[in-house]
């Protein structure tokens, strides 16, 4: 198979399923219609098994989608995957097709799904030259970043010897629109969520040597912890500490009983992520206890960093050079500070995550992900099912 002009071929239908899930956005756990959706197409391809209803997670159902397609060629076990959700948040863009439900496909989402099922349909025509086999993987729940581990409990990558992943958009700069970027290593942040609650005493306004004020307790830690990364953490090691919510107080002249903080730490190795916590939890409770105080600190949503194997890149770059010509191709000079839960899939296989520039010429046009007015260049979304179906074609040689 040409995939590149088999691939191009296909664009109108990548962009019609992209519009049509756009249009039909849903957050978190709770994604019928895409899995639906997903479904449909596959039902066409004469896959060997497609299982809905997979990843679980707690009372509610799982709407993931795993399917398999075995190769005419004996060989191993190449998982590709795509995530499914969108964003709770209302839509800006005025598109003919935009969504009108308050949530937003604002992460490239819809082109993910529409890419890999345009890589399936590819894979499925050219079986009789595909050796060993492909496991397609539609994940719920990417943006509250509880997805992965679920799809993995439910067998997504049992077998699997290799994973690839891809993300659309406008993350890393430099990139052309279209163009495939990779980068050995580290590739995108661990994370956490921060969560601190101050306890004191509450009071009059007017008489604050009668409390234990939690907001001044807040307050000075918040300052403390500006000073973190910059003289605790070498600067050769990137991390970013980011106080993002405060929360506190009914009234002006009252002193609560509690205030809180909110916030996210994101680092690019793991025994410096753990440094960090353990540092502002040292921090926070410390401010707290010389105020009288006490703090409750806690780390939620933890997320490791997602590390490209080194081979797994560089096949990459190899592969979509050879199939689609090197002015599709470019290694990324920097890795992100924002996460994926995709993390987890490398956690257990080797594999890598890349990225496909979905950017327009025009500057203006592009917004940054989770933004209102967020779009993709539809004319290049066949370079990212192109680069997943050659890979998914020549990984073994």
């Amino acid at each position: 198979m040409n995939v590149k002009e088999r691939a191009k071929a296909l664009n109108e239908t990548i962009v019609a399923l992209r519009r049509e899930l756009h249009a039909n956005p849903e957050v978190a756990q709770d994604l019928p219609f895409a899995e639906s959706v997903i479904v449909r197409e596959l039902s066409k391809l004469g896959l060997d098994e497609i299982k809905s209803g997979q990843g679980k997670k707690g009372d509610g159902p799982g709407h993931g989608v795993i399917a398999t397609l075995k190769g005419a060629k004996p060989g191993k076990v190449l998982a590709l995957r795509a995530d499914m959700d969108a964003l709770p948040m209302a839509e800006e863009t005025g598109l003919s097709f935009a969504a009108t439900n308050g949530k937003m496909h604002a992460c490239g989402h819809d082109a993910h799904v529409a890419m890999l099922i345009a890589a399936a349909q590819m894979l499925s025509e050219a079986r009789s030259e595909l050796a060993g086999t492909i496991r397609f993987i539609f994940q719920p729940a990417e943006e509250t970043l509880g997805g992965a581990e679920p799809m993995i409990e439910s067998g997504a990558v049992d077998g699997v010897d290799e994973i690839i992943g891809i993300h659309t958009g406008n993350i890393w700069p430099g990139l052309k629109p279209g163009q495939i970027g990779w980068k050995a290593g580290p590739f995108m942040a661990a994370t956490s969520r921060l969560d601190v609650t101050f306890e004191g005493k509450g009071g009059h306004g007017a008489t604050p040597h009668q409390t234990v004020d939690p907001i001044v307790m807040t307050a000075e830690a918040i300052v403390q912890l500006q000073s973190l990364i910059s003289r605790e953490i070498s600067p050769f090691d990137p991390a970013v500490v980011t106080i993002g919510q405060i929360e506190g107080g009914t009234a002006n002249n009252i002193i609560p009983e509690r205030c809180k903080l909110a916030g996210t730490v994101r680092s690019f190795k793991p025994e410096v992520h753990e440094f960090i916590k353990g540092r502002i939890k040292n921090i926070c409770e410390g401010v707290a206890s010389t105020a009288r105080g006490r703090a409750i600190v806690e780390f939620k949503n933890n997320i490791p960093v997602v590390t490209n194997d080194e081979a797994c890149s560089h096949r990459v770059r190899d592969v979509v050079t050879k199939t689609m010509g090197s002015e599709y191709v470019a290694e990324v000079a920097l890795p992100t500070s924002g996460s994926e839960d995709y993390a987890f899939y490398l956690e257990k296989i080797r594999g890598a995550f890349f990225f496909h520039c979905g950017s327009f010429d025009d500057a203006a046009a592009n917004y940054p992900h989770h933004h209102p007015k967020f779009d993709i260049n539809e004319s290049v979304l066949w370079t990212g099912a192109a680069a997943m179906t050659a890979y998914a074609l020549h990984w073994q040689e």
